[in-house]
């Protein structure tokens, strides 16, 4: 593994049946993506054995309308202890395999105090070619308690962003495609305008994952330092 944040499907069939692991199942249709994946029925068509389904869609801030905003606290430990998480359990996360949507949930779960979260290498891609078993079905979690803790140092808002722009010791990172970064295609958010944030460079997310997991620590630095960042 290149990240101590990554297990691999063999680590997670061994710890399966621990009482204090939680797996999260984080996959998601891609924003404007036509017709939309219906996610919950292909969990239940088919996950990790013992997984929750994890909403990324609907765990979120519900009072505006920008998509997918870290939502309060208080409504962040409900939902998350509906799925029968608490911030003490070892949480497991998966995507479909390309580390699109598991980094995602475990960031959240770590601005909510939560210390033990990892991501399954590989994600379900990777469960399924090594050959684990899978089942099928809802699940009905038994509720738990998330006593949530916000780090609100690890999240700037747009007036924080605005007040360092030009100040040449914070560079703001752009993780979308260099296609969308350069405006050369649209954006798959309805009502967005094209460019990018002034002074950003692009790390575009995608070039930092190889088979489910993240490049070498070599391979990243070559990637920073193409853009000029190291």
């Amino acid at each position: 593994m290149n990240s101590s944040f990554l297990v691999t499907p063999q680590w997670l069939a061994e710890h399966i049946d621990d009482t204090n692991t939680v797996i999260l199942d984080a996959r998601m249709s891609p924003p404007g993506l036509i017709p939309k994946r219906n996610i919950q029925a292909e969990f239940e068509q088919g996950h990790i054995p013992g997984a929750v389904y994890f909403d990324i869609d609907s765990i979120a801030d519900s009072s505006t309308d920008l998509p997918h905003m870290l939502p309060s606290p208080q409504v962040f430990s409900e939902m998350v202890g509906q799925l029968g998480v608490s911030e003490q359990h070892t949480l497991v996360i998966y995507d479909d395999g390309n580390l699109f949507s598991a980094p995602r949930v475990w960031w959240t779960l770590r601005i909510f105090g939560a210390q033990n979260v990892y991501i399954l290498a590989g994600g379900f891609s990777g469960w399924q070619q090594a050959d684990f078993a899978l089942e099928s079905g809802p699940t009905f979690p038994t509720p738990q308690t998330f006593n949530a803790t916000f780090n609100d140092a690890a999240v700037k808002n747009v007036h924080e962003v605005l007040a360092v722009l030009g100040n040449n010791e914070i560079q703001i990172l752009d993780a979308r495609p260099a296609a969308r970064f350069k405006a050369l295609e649209p954006e798959p958010r309805a009502g967005l305008r094209l460019g990018r944030i002034p002074g950003s460079i692009n790390v575009p997310w995608g070039s930092m994952v190889e088979n489910g997991n993240l490049k070498s620590p070599q391979e990243l630095e070559a990637i920073f330092a193409a853009q000029g960042w190291i």
